[in-house]
């Protein structure tokens, strides 16, 4: 199993630590100004895995790909860095993470703003925000060096100053606004409760500010840092050993430089013959006027995202489908959309000659993904053999879809991936690369 798993399975350098993590969306239903696409079929794809189908339950595979673009202005960057300094971060682990985040401030440009807060029992300002000039990040690379680590875990304190610095500051007019969250362990102090601290990540995220997480170590909470990257609109990262997060924020930093979408979000308008169950491995929130909002990550030029639902389905009209997003050069907000309709019928042989692989291929990665989360869970309560079957199962269905054996092959090394480590592994070892797996199989 690696020891990094990030959203592009990539490994990335200390040289560019922290520089960015892709952001997202807010859920907080809105009715913004926006300039209207027509219908874009490139842009967004809604498809059920046959074009007739048999009434009932079904998966949607919703696929959003953004345009490459021949020229790009790289976005401005307003980053906050929230660095856990607990007592559990003594050593190897906090010089690491100090010298990620100076290898941050090093790369940031200068049009760029950013600010660095720690927190242990409470939170500290180590940076203000400020421009990324010569002079400001020499003090910052000052202050970063007299970081020690102490107390406990307050991870609310961290986020709660994080919002603060990146909404009070006026730097960034336009541009993306993130903050990037570090933590080893546990919250244990201040706002603890999961659902108390995604609902301070949503908060964050309704002020503008995408919240990605990074888990480091084997003693952090893999499924609250989980809901803290998508309720908050970013990304969710888990590194083993910190002497690679810089690895992974290279990438980020990379990846933010073609940044054509934040605020990125999937909106479901079912008809009256269609319900939405659930969208596998992404928040929904019901919004009320009937419609489903789903948070997406930043994307980037040319970059695909798929999203897949479930579904009960009894109608030809099945739902449309928006797609609303913010343009980072002028903070505008665009949003195109599609429909989906189908043929039902009780003949199964209409259905097979009428299969779309594409879709097909979507839904059984988002299906597995999601048997993988119940694999975990499985796992904790009865055992690695019992997960195994778990997963031996849904292999059993995928590989009587009829897809290829070479478009099959993610699934196969994710699945394969999970019950190697549910046999040799570490418990903790194997839940947080388990369920990062399937984190990431899921888009």
């Amino acid at each position: 199993m690696v020891a990094i798993v990030s959203r592009a399975r990539t490994a990335v350098a200390i040289a560019a630590a922290g520089a960015a993590i892709a952001g997202g969306l807010l859920l907080k239903q809105r009715t913004p100004s926006c300039a209207v696409a027509p219908e874009r079929s490139d842009l967004l794809k809604a498809a059920l895995p046959s074009t007739t189908i048999q009434p009932g339950d079904q998966d949607i595979a919703v696929t959003i790909t953004m345009p490459k673009a021949a020229e790009l202005r790289r976005p401005n960057i307003a980053l906050a860095v929230v660095l856990d300094r607990s007592g559990s971060m003594h050593g190897e682990p906090l010089e690491n993470a100090k010298a990620a985040a100076s290898a941050l401030v090093t790369s940031l440009a200068a049009d760029d703003a950013f600010s660095i807060v720690t927190f242990s029992d409470r939170d500290e300002l180590v940076v203000a925000m400020g421009k990324a000039t010569k002079d400001h990040k020499a003090e910052a690379l000052r202050a970063i060096d007299q970081i020690v680590d102490e107390g406990g875990t307050c991870t609310s304190c961290g986020i709660s100053r994080g919002t603060t610095e990146l909404g009070s500051s006026t730097l960034a007019t336009t541009g993306v606004k993130r903050m990037v969250l570090i933590s080893d362990g546990q919250a244990n102090e201040g706002i603890w409760d999961r659902d108390e601290l995604v609902q301070l990540a949503q908060s964050t995220a309704a002020n503008g500010i995408s919240l990605s997480t990074v888990g480091v170590g084997l003693d952090f909470d893999e499924q609250t840092m989980i809901r803290l990257g998508e309720n908050g609109h970013g990304n969710y990262y888990f590194v083993k050993d910190t002497a690679n997060l810089a690895t992974m924020f290279q990438t980020e930093l990379t990846n933010i430089s073609t940044t054509v979408a934040t605020d990125v979000q999937l909106l479901v308008t079912p008809t009256a013959g269609t319900q939405i169950v659930d969208a596998y491995g992404y928040p929904m929130t019901r919004t009320s006027d009937g419609r489903i909002a789903i948070p997406v990550a930043d994307l980037r030029a040319g970059e695909s995202r798929k999203v897949v639902l479930h579904a009960h389905v009894i109608d030809t009209r099945v739902a449309r489908f928006g797609l609303t997003w913010k343009d980072p050069a002028d903070n505008a907000r665009r949003e195109t959309y599609t429909t989906l309709s189908t043929t039902l019928t009780d003949d199964a042989s209409a259905v097979r000659a009428t299969r779309d692989l594409d879709a097909t291929m979507a839904i059984e990665e988002a299906r597995t993904a999601h048997v993988l989360e119940q694999a975990t869970t499985t796992y904790e309560q009865y055992g690695a053999e019992a997960a195994q079957r778990v997963i031996e199962r849904q292999l059993v269905h995928v590989r009587a879809t009829g897809l290829a054996p070479a478009n099959l092959d993610r699934i196969e090394r994710a699945a394969n991936g999970a019950v190697h480590s549910f046999t040799t592994d570490s418990a903790d070892q194997a839940k947080k690369a388990t369920r990062t797996t399937a984190y990431e199989l899921a888009r």
